[in-house]
């Protein structure tokens, strides 16, 4: 194997700019996958975020202080009869959880008060396709100042990452027969310039394994060394808008990334680097070297 490996590092080093390009479209094919793939967790994130929280809540005017104040609508929305949870939040719960959340700054603490906020009634439906009904009714009680219906932002983020995970699907797809025939065209030539010496040695009784080990490594060295660059920048940009995405993706559980999900990925990256590279490689010698 080390007599494989040093003749897979000359194919490589007297080949410097064939081996740049293959690793070059390797290193942009698989940054693009670990990007979409990213992009694609992140939005499955934060739809359960949203979708475990209530997606309908009504604020009520200053005139309600109690739950009996709102048992009339409570009532209403019972007589549906479809499946809900209803949780009343007064003035003071408000507060409480405003002060859980922003128990890291003083300030903003000292500025607001029981009074200033709101009480509101958060609804919870077991089947999404209920609160639109509820959604009708809570337009039409009385003393709601104002209803946040999360369901509308839910089915925007849904159709919108949808389309976001097709069309990276198709670009990642195009990218990954790119590179492909890339390294197919790459371990192609070099089996061409080297047609007289694999024929001197298919004399002297080389085996088939002698031979084409070198050409399949060699492809499958591109793909780890695209994915070792690709995964380097993908961690990089992470790093850098880690600050500028936490105050958005911080209760979703993404941020910060955890060490282990960060070798997770380049577990990843490498194996499919290596895949992909080794696959290339593979059809070359295929092409190029038959019997």
């Amino acid at each position: 194997m080390s007599h494989q490996l040093t003749v897979t590092w000359q194919h490589m080093r007297r080949s410097p700019y064939q081996a740049a390009a293959a690793i070059m479209i390797m290193t942009f094919t698989l940054y693009m996958a670990l990007f979409f793939s990213l992009l694609s967790l992140a939005g499955h994130a934060v739809i359960g975020y949203l979708e475990a929280r209530p997606p309908v809540i009504a604020f009520f005017k200053d005139t309600v202080q109690n739950e009996d104040q709102v048992k009339p609508i409570i009532d209403e929305l019972t007589a549906t009869n479809r499946q809900f949870n209803a949780k009343f939040v007064s003035k003071e719960e408000a507060l409480k959880i405003y002060r859980d959340k922003n128990q890291s700054d003083p300030l903003l603490l000292e500025l607001v008060t029981a009074n200033i906020l709101p009480s509101s009634l958060e609804i919870s439906a077991k089947s999404l396709s209920d609160l639109p009904v509820f959604y009708d009714i809570l337009k039409k009680a009385p003393d709601i100042e104002e209803i946040s219906y999360q369901q509308d932002i839910i089915k925007t983020l849904t159709t919108a990452f949808d389309r976001v995970r097709r069309e990276g699907l198709i670009m990642v797809s195009f990218l990954i027969l790119t590179s492909l025939l890339t390294i197919i065209t790459v371990i192609g030539m070099k089996i061409s310039l080297r047609k007289d010496e694999i024929i001197v040695q298919r004399l002297v009784g080389a085996s088939k394994w002698f031979i084409r080990s070198p050409f399949l490594l060699e492809g499958f060295f591109y793909g780890v060394f695209g994915a070792l660059l690709a995964w380097s920048v993908i961690c990089l940009r992470i790093f850098l808008e880690t600050p500028n995405l936490l105050p958005y993706l911080g209760g979703t559980g993404l941020l910060p990334v955890s060490p282990i999900f960060v070798l997770q990925l380049l577990a990843i990256s490498a194996i499919a680097g290596g895949a992909v590279g080794m696959l290339g490689s593979f059809l070359a010698v295929w092409r190029y070297l038959k019997d």
